[in-house]
C-alpha cells in the first residue's frame, strides 16, 4: 500500500531537518577545530620563537652563524614548523632554514615585521603564521618562526570528512527508521481514507479492518460505529420519507382541489411579474385559457394588476384595487407578497419571491351599490327642494314671529314668556336639524358624484400651506368655541402641488371637524412635510380615540365612531369616505393611527408630480 501524501511530506520534512542539523554540526565542528588548531599553532610558534630568542643572544653577539643555523634546524622536526630565520638589529638575515634560497616574501617580511603574529603567503609554498620574538627586546635582532597553515586545513578537512561519514551513516539509518515508522502509521491511515471515501459515496455498509489499539484504531472503530448508526438512521428516515411523501402528495392534491374549486380567482406571480399558477376561476374571469396565461407576464391582464403586483413586491402590506373583468364584470384584487423567509431560515437569503393575488367578482355588489347610489341621489335631489322651502318658510315665520307677534304680546306674563322661549328653542331646533339634513344631502350628492366619476376637477398649482390655513380659518369659530389651541408645523419652502384647491380644503375641513367633534381638551395639531416625493399631511387630536376594531372601518360610508344606539351621531358618516375618494383621485393615500383615550392621527399624502384628470 502506498504511503499517504501527508506522511510523504512528513518524511521529507524529517529528512530535510536531519540534513540541516548534520550540515550545521559539521560546519560548526570544522570551524571550532580550525580555531583551536590555529590557536595551538600560534602558541607553539610563540614558544619556539621565544626559546630561540632567549638562547641565541651570545651566539649572535659572537657572530657565530653556524651555531645559530644548527640551533634553528633542529626545530624543523616539530610538527607544523615550516621555516625559522634570525635577523640582526639592522634587518639582515643571519641564519635561515629555506632551501635552496630565501623567498622574496620573507625578505620583505624581515624588513617590516618586527613583532607579533602575521599571516604570510609564500608563492609555491602556501600560507603560514609568521611568529616573531625579539632578542633582547629587539636590540640584537628578531627570531621568525613560520607555522604551516596548510597542515591546519588538512587536519580540519580530515576531521570534517570523518564526521560527515559518521553523520551520513546516522542520517541514513534515521531515514530508514523514520520511513518504516511513518509507513507503519501511513498504511492504516490510507485504509481510513479509503473507508472515508466509501462513506462519502453513502456506502455505509462498508467495513474497515484496523486492529491496532492506538488512537488510529480508536478512530477506525469510532468511524465504523458512526457509519453503522448513520446507516440505521438512514433506513428509518427512508421509511419516514416515503410516508411523508405520500402524505405530502395527498395534502397537495387536497390543496389543489380546493384551489381549483375556489369561487375566487387565484394568480401567483414571481418577482419578475411572470404568472406561475392560476386556478380555473381566474381563467374564467379573464376569458383566457390556462396555457395562455402560464409563463406570461402579468401585463396581459391589464395595467391595474401590473401596478398592484409591482407595489406588492415592494412591501409586506396587503394591497387591493378594483379591476375590470370580461363580460362587463368587475373584480376586487387583493395582493400579498410571498417572502423567502417562509422557506429558509437563513436571514441573508430572505427576500420577496413573488406575489399572490386573490380576485373576487364584485359585479353584483357594484350593481347593488350603483342602484343604491342612484336611488339615494334621486331621493336627495327630491328632498333638497322641499327642504329648502321648509328652511325658507321657517326663517320667514321666525322673522315674522319676532318682528310682528312678539311686540304685540304681553311679555310680563310668566306663562307667555315660557311659551315664547319654547317657540324660539323650537325654531332653533328646526333650523339646526334642517341644516344637518342639508349637510347630509350634500355629502350624499358629493360621494355619488365621486363614485360615478361625474365630478369636475379644477387642477392647478397650489400651496398646501394655504390650503391648511384656509380650512382652519373656516372653522376658527369652532376652535374658539371649544377652547382648543391649533398647533401647526409646516416644513419651510414646500414645493407646490398640482391639485384641486377646493377639494383639498374640503378634506382638511373634514379632518379638522372630526378632531373638533371628538376632542374636549388638549389640542389639535397639523403638520406638513416633504417625504419621498410626496407631501405628507397629518392632523392630530387628543380626543377619545378610535377602537382598534373600528380603525379599518372609519373610511367606509355611514360609519360612526362610538355607540350610535346610546349616543347621538356626531355627523353623517360620509366625511371620511369623501376625503378618501378625493385623496385617491389625486393619486395619494389616507390612513389613521389611533389609541383609545389618547387621540388619533389622520395622515394623507399628495404627490408633487402632476396627475392628469379628464
Amino acid at each position: 500500500m502506498r504511503m499517504s501524501r501527508l506522511f510523504q511530506r512528513t518524511l521529507l520534512g524529517i529528512i530535510f531537518l536531519f540534513a540541516i542539523i548534520f550540515f550545521a554540526i559539521s560546519i560548526f565542528s570544522g570551524w571550532h577545530l580550525y580555531e583551536n588548531l590555529t590557536e595551538e599553532y600560534k602558541s607553539k610558534g610563540t614558544a619556539i620563537a621565544s626559546s630561540i630568542a632567549s638562547s641565541s643572544v651570545e651566539t649572535i653577539l659572537n657572530l657565530d652563524s653556524a651555531t645559530v643555523q644548527a640551533m634553528i634546524d633542529q626545530y624543523l622536526d616539530i610538527e607544523g614548523v615550516s621555516y625559522v630565520f634570525v635577523i640582526d638589529s639592522s634587518g639582515e638575515i643571519i641564519s635561515h632554514t629555506f632551501v635552496p634560497s630565501i623567498p622574496s616574501e620573507i625578505v620583505e617580511l624581515s624588513k617590516s615585521h618586527r613583532g607579533g603574529i602575521r599571516d604570510v603567503r609564500i608563492e609555491g609554498m602556501g600560507e603560514f603564521l609568521d611568529v616573531v620574538a625579539p632578542i633582547t627586546e629587539g636590540a640584537i635582532g628578531f627570531v621568525h618562526v613560520g607555522m604551516n597553515k596548510n597542515i591546519i586545513d588538512r587536519k580540519m578537512w580530515t576531521v570534517i570528512g570523518k564526521q560527515l561519514g559518521l553523520l551520513l551513516f546516522i542520517f541514513l539509518f534515521s531515514v530508514v527508521l523514520a520511513y518504516f515508522m511513518v509507513n507503519r502509521i501511513s498504511q492504516p491511515l490510507n485504509e481510513l481514507t479509503e473507508y472515508a471515501k466509501k462513506l462519502l459515496k453513502h456506502d455505509f455498509s462498508a467495513k474497515v479492518d484496523i486492529k491496532s489499539s492506538d488512537e488510529i484504531g480508536l478512530l477506525a472503530n469510532t468511524m465504523q460505529s458512526m457509519a453503522d448508526n448513520i446507516n440505521e438512521i438512514f433506513d428509518r428516515y427512508e421509511y419516514a420519507l416515503k410516508d411523508a411523501v405520500v402524505e405530502l402528495q395527498d395534502t397537495l392534491a387536497y390543496l389543489t382541489t380546493i384551489i381549483d374549486n375556489m369561487a375566487d380567482g387565484l394568480i401567483v406571480v414571481d418577482r419578475d411579474g411572470v404568472i406561475n399558477h392560476i386556478n380555473p376561476a381566474a381563467s374564467d374571469m379573464f376569458g383566457l385559457a390556462e396555457h395562455e396565461m402560464i409563463g406570461k407576464n402579468i401585463e396581459i391582464l391589464g395595467k391595474k394588476l401590473v401596478e398592484l403586483v409591482n407595489n406588492s413586491l415592494k412591501t409586506e402590506d396587503i394591497l387591493s384595487t378594483e379591476i375590470t373583468l370580461t363580460r362587463n364584470r368587475f373584480g376586487k384584487a387583493v395582493a400579498k407578497s410571498i417572502k423567502k423567509e417562509y422557506f429558509s431560515e437563513d436571514s441573508e437569503a430572505r427576500g420577496i419571491l413573488g406575489s399572490v393575488i386573490l380576485i373576487r367578482d364584485i359585479t353584483q355588489e357594484k350593481q347593488v351599490d350603483k342602484v343604491k347610489t342612484e336611488f339615494i341621489t334621486i331621493v336627495s335631489h327630491e328632498l333638497r327642494t322641499p327642504l329648502t322651502s321648509i328652511l325658507g318658510f321657517v326663517e320667514m315665520i321666525e322673522r315674522k314671529f319676532k318682528d310682528t307677534l312678539i311686540p304685540q304680546i304681553d311679555t310680563k306674563d310668566t306663562k307667555i314668556n315660557k311659551v315664547l322661549n319654547k317657540i324660539n328653542r323650537d325654531f332653533d331646533i328646526i333650523r339646526s336639524e334642517g341644516e344637518r339634513i342639508t349637510s347630509l344631502i350634500n355629502d350624499i350628492l358629493d360621494i355619488s358624484k365621486l363614485e360615478s366619476g361625474s365630478v369636475k376637477w379644477n387642477f392647478e398649482e397650489i400651496s398646501i400651506e394655504e390650503v391648511i390655513f384656509d380650512a382652519y380659518r373656516a372653522l376658527s369659530a369652532l376652535f374658539e368655541q371649544k377652547g382648543l389651541p391649533f398647533q401647526h408645523s409646516i416644513q419651510p419652502d414646500l414645493p407646490k402641488i398640482y391639485a384641486d384647491r377646493e377639494r383639498l380644503i374640503q378634506v382638511m375641513i373634514n379632518l379638522f371637524s372630526n378632531a373638533l367633534k371628538f376632542t374636549e381638551r388638549g389640542y389639535i395639531a397639523c403638520r406638513a412635510e416633504l417625504r419621498n416625493g410626496e407631501i405628507l399631511v397629518s392632523v392630530e387630536d387628543t380626543g377619545v380615540g378610535i377602537p382598534e376594531s373600528d380603525v379599518d372601518k372609519v373610511f367606509e360610508k355611514f360609519k360612526q365612531v362610538g355607540d350610535i344606539m346610546r349616543e347621538k351621531p356626531k355627523g353623517t358618516g360620509l366625511g371620511l369616505p369623501i376625503s378618501k375618494q378625493i385623496i385617491e383621485a389625486h393619486g395619494g393615500k389616507i390612513w389613521v393611527e389611533s389609541q383609545i383615550g389618547r387621540g388619533s392621527i389622520f395622515y394623507f399624502t399628495v404627490p408633487i408630480k402632476r396627475l392628469d384628470k379628464k
